[in-house]
């Protein structure tokens, strides 16, 4: 449908988001995909763990993906996005000084203590709580602007919220007065607005409330959910629409750029990796069998040898060899288990 807007949802969470996520991240690439999105972005809280599942989704389907996660500060969410994978790698190590300055199942981020300078290769954006004033909005936006200028935005989440208007009139004032860019977004949690039953009971385990008991807690409504474009364009000033496809198009990355690459210091020089991984094998074989490798073996080992190659699993194994070699040089007991105790190509060096 042509005459639909074209749009990219920049803030959305899943069930990776603990409690507060009612979607799987399958579940929204697959309705994003049938809404006609031009891109979605996961961004669970001080999170990646949903992406795995969403980038398979969403590479069966087609649909871009943005990867990301949200932080909640003082006042505002600070939402970023990796733009490449320099972007990815700062953003996991970011996650990784939250997580391990605080307990298990918490983060520690905070604007003064928090190394934002991780996040310069990302899109990022903020999110504000609607009981800060005006002041206390632009002093969040200056602080954003020093951290990651030309890369930050000011988010429109605009929810059928009896304040709606107003807020739009506020976030606009803020955008003239400090430069920054404002952008729609729909601060999703669920994929369709029927899980909205789920998304209360979800509230009030975390609350430790019975729903009844909830009130205010609970989503006022099931507007965070994804909404058709055409929902969206009455709702949202057209720019604000489309600058969530400029968002989308600075952000690049794809998990697809980070396929592991193994160090190669296990390959004897001048072999590739397949040669090297048959030698080990015939030279164990010989040992293992002095007086001649069965037939039945050797039509094994080539089967098996084989599936590794069309795995191009060669590496993983010449790891594993070298590390049986270590420890036998060392006197130290090291045994197969699961499916390599019953791998010929195994058995043969280790």
């Amino acid at each position: 449908m042509s005459w639909l807007p074209d749009y990219a949802e920049l803030h959305c969470l899943s069930n990776f988001s603990f409690q507060r996520g009612a979607s799987h991240p399958q579940e929204l690439v697959q309705r994003a995909h049938e809404l006609g999105y031009a891109a979605l972005a996961i961004t669970d809280e001080c999170s990646v763990a949903g992406v795995v599942r969403a980038h398979t989704e969403a590479t069966k389907l087609g649909l871009k993906l943005l990867l990301g996660a949200e932080f909640v500060l003082d006042g505002f969410r600070l939402v970023a996005l990796a733009r490449n994978a320099n972007g990815w790698g700062n953003l996991c190590e970011f996650i990784s000084n939250a997580r391990r300055e605080a307990e298990k199942g918490s983060y520690h981020c905070t604007r003064e203590e928090s190394d934002f300078a991780l996040l310069q290769d990302c899109e990022v954006l903020l999110a504000a709580e609607r009981d800060l004033g005006f002041e206390d909005l632009c002093e969040r936006v200056e602080w954003a602007q020093a951290f990651f200028p030309r890369r930050n935005w000011l988010a429109a989440e605009l929810l059928l919220q009896g304040d709606d208007e107003l807020w739009l009139d506020t976030l606009q004032q803020v955008a003239e007065a400090t430069g920054i860019p404002l952008v729609a977004a729909g601060d999703v949690r669920m994929h369709t607005r029927s899980r909205k039953p789920l998304h209360d009971v979800m509230t009030a385990v975390r609350i430790g409330k019975p729903v009844p008991e909830c009130g205010f807690a609970l989503e006022a409504n099931a507007e965070q959910h994804l909404r058709h474009r055409m929902r969206l364009a009455a709702i949202y000033p057209a720019e604000l629409l489309e600058r969530t496809l400029e968002v989308m198009d600075r952000c690049t990355f794809s998990l697809e750029e980070i396929k592991y690459q193994y160090p190669l210091e296990t390959v004897p020089a001048g072999l590739t990796p397949r040669q090297a991984l048959r030698r080990f094998t015939i030279e164990g074989a010989r040992e293992r069998y002095p007086e001649g490798v069965p037939w039945r073996v050797r039509k094994q080992l080539v089967r098996e040898l084989d599936l590794i190659s069309d795995c191009a699993y060669e590496m993983f194994f010449l790891t594993v060899h070298d590390i049986v070699a270590f420890a036998r040089s060392q006197k130290i007991l090291c045994r197969g288990r699961g499916s390599a105790a019953n791998s010929a190509v195994c058995y043969c060096w280790a």
